[in-house]
C-alpha cells in the first residue's frame, strides 16, 4: 500500500465536528424512538388520532419544534463536511479521490442494506452511501454553483407534495383502510411475533417509508451539498475570521428556524386525515425549519466551541462522534432488545414520557462505553472494520 495512503490520526481530527457529530446522534434518536417503539410510521404518514396527557403533548410539541428533521438534516451537512474533508486530505497527498471514496460508500452501503432489511426499517445509512455516489459529481463545484443546488433541490419535494394533495381525495380512499390494518398488525408483530413475523412486517414498513424517503432524498442531498459548500467556504478551518458572518447566520437562521417550527407544530394539531390542507403546510414547514435550524445549531455550536469552558463542557461527547457509524447502530440494537418480541417486547406499550427517558439512559450509557472503549482503542469498532475495508489495512 502506498504509504501516504493512511486514515486519519486522532491529532488530526477537529473536535467541532466530533462534538456537534456527537448531539446530532442524540437528537435523533430522540426522533427515532418513537418508530422504535410504535408503529409511528403510519400514524404520521395517515395521522391516525393518538390520546395523550398533556405532559405527552408538550413533549411531542417540543420533538416537532426542535428535533424533527433537524438532527438528521444537522447530520447530513456534517456528511457533506466529511465528504469534503476526506478529498481534501486525499488531495494534499496526491491521492486519486474516486477509489478510496467509493470503497468507503460501498461498506456503507453494505451495512446499511444489512441494518434496513434484518434489523430496523427506518435506516439511514443506505440513502446515505446512494447519495454519497453523486456526491462525486460535485467534487470541482464553485460554492456559489452550490448554492443554487442548495436553495432549488428541497423545491421538488413541495411541488410533489403539492401535486399529491391535488389527487388526495383518491389516496385517501385506497390508502386508509389498508393502513388501519398494517398499524394494528405491526402493534402485534413487533411485541408478540417470531422473528419470521418481524422480518415480513419490516418489508411492509420498507416498502411504505421510503415513499416518504422520496420526498427526503432531495432534501438530505441538499444538505449534503451545503456541508460541502460550508468546508469550502472555509467556516470550517477559519471560524475566527468568519465569526461575525457565522453569528449573523446564527441570528437568522434561528429566527427563522422558530418560526417555521411553530408553523409546524401548529399545522400538526389541525390536521385530521392525510387529506387536510395542513399536511401540505406541516411538510412545508419542515422542509424549511429542518435544514434552517439545522444551520443554527451547526453555527451556534461551532462558535460555543471556541469558548474554553464551553470546550471542556461538551468535550466528552467527543467520543461519541467520533465513534458515529458505531453508536448510531447500537442505537437500534438496544432499541430492538427493548421493544421487540425476542428482548423486552414493549412495542407499542410505552408512553411519550417513558420512551423519551430511554432515549437519555441510552445515551449516556453511550457516552460511557465511548469513552471506555476510545481510552482502549483509536477508534470505534465498526470504523475499525470500515478503515480496513477502505484503506486495505489493519
Amino acid at each position: 500500500m502506498n504509504k501516504a495512503i493512511i486514515p486519519t490520526n486522532k491529532k488530526d481530527r477537529l473536535v467541532e465536528l466530533d462534538v456537534i457529530r456527537g448531539i446530532a446522534l442524540f437528537g435523533i434518536l430522540v426522533v427515532n424512538i418513537n418508530y422504535f417503539s410504535t408503529p409511528a410510521l403510519y400514524a404520521d404518514m395517515f395521522h391516525m388520532s393518538e390520546s395523550l396527557t398533556l405532559p405527552e403533548k408538550w413533549l411531542k410539541w417540543i420533538t416537532i419544534f426542535f428535533f424533527e428533521f433537524k438532527f438528521v438534516s444537522l447530520f447530513s451537512i456534517l456528511f457533506g463536511v466529511s465528504f469534503s474533508l476526506f478529498l481534501t486530505r486525499l488531495k494534499t497527498r496526491g491521492i486519486s479521490v474516486n477509489t478510496l471514496f467509493k470503497r468507503r460508500l460501498y461498506f456503507l452501503l453494505i451495512i446499511g442494506l444489512i441494518h434496513l432489511f434484518f434489523f430496523w426499517y427506518g435506516d439511514i445509512l443506505t440513502i446515505y452511501a446512494l447519495l454519497g455516489f453523486l456526491l462525486l459529481l460535485f467534487v470541482d463545484t464553485k460554492p456559489k454553483v452550490l448554492l443554487k443546488w442548495i436553495i432549488s433541490l428541497p423545491l421538488l419535494p413541495i411541488l410533489m407534495l403539492t401535486f399529491g394533495m391535488i389527487f388526495r381525495n383518491n389516496i385517501l380512499s385506497t390508502f386508509t383502510v389498508q393502513i388501519a390494518s398494517i398499524y394494528e398488525h405491526a402493534i402485534y408483530y413487533y411485541a408478540n411475533g417470531t422473528v419470521v413475523d418481524i422480518f415480513k412486517q419490516r418489508l411492509i414498513d420498507i416498502a411504505y417509508i421510503y415513499q416518504g424517503y422520496v420526498l427526503m432524498i432531495p432534501v438530505i442531498f441538499s444538505m449534503f451539498l451545503l456541508g460541502m459548500y460550508i468546508w469550502k467556504s472555509g467556516y470550517i478551518t477559519q471560524i475566527s475570521t468568519y465569526k461575525r458572518e457565522l453569528q449573523k447566520t446564527r441570528k437568522y437562521s434561528g429566527l427563522t428556524g422558530m418560526i417555521f417550527s411553530f408553523l409546524a407544530v401548529w399545522a400538526d394539531e389541525q390536521i385530521e386525515t392525510i387529506t387536510s390542507p395542513f399536511y401540505f403546510i406541516q411538510y412545508m414547514s419542515q422542509v424549511i425549519s429542518g435544514p434552517v435550524f439545522a444551520i443554527f445549531y451547526m453555527t451556534s455550536l461551532l462558535l460555543l466551541l471556541q469558548n474554553k469552558i464551553w470546550r471542556q463542557r461538551l468535550y466528552y461527547l467527543q467520543s461519541v462522534g467520533r465513534m458515529a457509524l458505531t453508536n448510531y447502530l447500537m442505537q437500534t440494537f438496544i432499541c430492538l432488545l427493548i421493544f421487540y418480541s425476542f428482548g423486552l417486547g414493549l412495542f407499542g406499550q410505552l408512553n411519550l414520557i417513558a420512551s423519551f427517558s430511554i432515549t437519555i439512559l441510552i445515551f449516556l450509557v453511550q457516552i460511557g462505553y465511548s469513552h471506555l472503549w476510545l481510552h482502549y482503542h483509536r477508534m470505534g469498532p465498526i470504523e475499525m472494520i470500515w478503515r480496513t475495508f477502505t484503506y486495505k489495512q489493519k
